[in-house]
């Protein structure tokens, strides 16, 4: 809180140096949640027979490159145009005829 007062909007709405800790939480068939509090994300898991939180990975790291990307598009309708244009790539990119993938026709069996 800014203030001793009720806690407000302008108590969540602060610059992001201000930030003491945050995280998220992924549910499926396991419950991960990672942490920062400043100094790097720290992955942990629900142990259910424990109860608790155990601390699974330190420090994690995005790869600069990969194969792979993921994206919620739950929102993609309100993405700018440039956030929509670099999606698109990403999803679709152009394959020159030369590349070592580059199939035409229907897929073998």
């Amino acid at each position: 809180q800014t203030t001793e007062d009720e806690p407000s909007e302008k108590d969540a709405l602060q610059p992001g140096r201000n930030i003491v800790a945050a995280g998220y939480a992924l549910y499926g068939s396991a419950t991960l949640v990672a942490l920062s509090t400043g100094q790097g994300v720290d992955l942990f898991m629900l142990d259910p027979a424990l109860g608790e939180f155990v601390l699974v990975e330190k420090d994690v790291k995005i790869k600069k490159k990969g194969k792979i990307y993921s994206l919620n598009e739950g929102y993609a309708k309100y993405f700018d145009a440039a956030t929509t244009e670099y999606v698109q790539k990403k999803k679709f990119p152009e394959v020159s005829e030369a590349s070592p993938g580059h199939r035409q026709g229907a897929c073998c069996h």
